[in-house]
């Protein structure tokens, strides 16, 4: 079941939802009247539809009226529409990632283009735009986005110390 790409996103969800429901209700085995899909398929849509829009289980349990069990098996039984939905959502996040970089590219080449405009723009604001960017695309390539800064003490460092605390002890020190 793959998600196309005309028409309402939502509508088409809808549709994927309400035809997996329908055929795992119409599936004859032996609790067929006590699944969820049999007793209220508008119950199984809705839970359905979250868990594709990657709502947390307990959220959908309370939301819904839905023990965690039963979401669990709504979400083995139904995981073809539900992973088609993650997939299509993931491209779309691409698409808008891919349009937002674009734009941004446009109005960081706009600002440095002009120079009224550039000596209005912050530092602070160009600081934090090329942060956000430097942390993204280090997170995009699996490298650490947290940057630790350690003081390492040189050998310098370590005689400067020794000897200032010679001289610490020299003037405690009293000729008898």
């Amino acid at each position: 079941m793959e998600l196309a790409e005309s028409g309402s996103d939502d509508e088409l969800l809808a549709r994927e939802i309400a035809d997996s429901v329908a055929w795992v209700a119409a599936v004859d085995c032996p609790d067929k009247g006590r699944k969820l899909e049999h007793q209220n398929s508008e119950k199984a849509c809705q839970a359905i539809a979250l868990l594709c829009r990657g709502v947390p289980m307990r959220t959908i349990s309370k939301e819904c009226g839905v023990g965690l069990r039963v979401l669990r098996r709504l979400k083995v039984e139904h995981s073809e529409v539900i992973e088609s939905t993650k997939q299509n959502r993931a491209i779309q996040a691409t698409r808008l990632q891919l349009k937002a970089a674009d734009a941004l590219e446009k109005k960081l080449e706009d600002v440095l283009r002009d120079d009224e405009v550039r000596g209005k723009t912050s530092v602070k604001d160009l600081a934090m735009g090329f942060g956000i960017c430097t942390d993204k695309s280090r997170l995009l390539h699996g490298e650490n986005t947290v940057v630790t800064h350690e003081h390492k003490v040189t050998l310098e460092d370590a005689r400067a110390a020794i000897e200032e605390a010679k001289k610490e002890v020299n003037k405690e020190v009293i000729d008898v």
